[in-house]
């Protein structure tokens, strides 16, 4: 069991622009927002902030993963920077940079409530 979804604030062909040549992606409108869904579960996984940096350009982009083996990735970028990089690997964090009192992530669990109740 995984879940892997990226939300990014721009028109919808821009976002599946950016995911061309992308695999087992599934795209919906969600306000302002585009939602990608990657139900490969492994072509976004392990991406530096950089690499989300770049894809995200000039718009606010929200990325979450998580999976049964206690993985989790969260990046949250906002007006060209990150403001909220939490990483954990088999239950040991990596990455947990950034803070935001709207988006408490401090643990696996967090990033998969964090999924349930605002990227459906």
């Amino acid at each position: 069991m995984f879940a892997c979804k990226v939300m990014i604030k721009a028109p919808l062909e821009q976002v599946k622009a950016r995911f061309e040549g992308y695999e087992d992606m599934e795209f919906s409108q969600k306000g302002d927002w585009v939602l990608a869904e990657d139900f490969s579960g492994t072509q976004l996984f392990g991406w530096e902030v950089s690499a989300w940096l770049e894809l995200a350009g000039e718009d606010e982009l929200i990325y979450a993963y998580y999976d049964e083996d206690m993985n989790a990735e969260f990046i949250f970028i906002q007006n060209g920077l990150c403001m909220r990089a939490y990483q954990e690997y088999d239950g040991e964090v990596d990455t947990d940079e950034g803070e935001d009192p709207d988006i408490p992530i401090s643990g696996w669990t967090d990033v998969a409530d964090y999924m349930d109740d605002h990227m459906v």
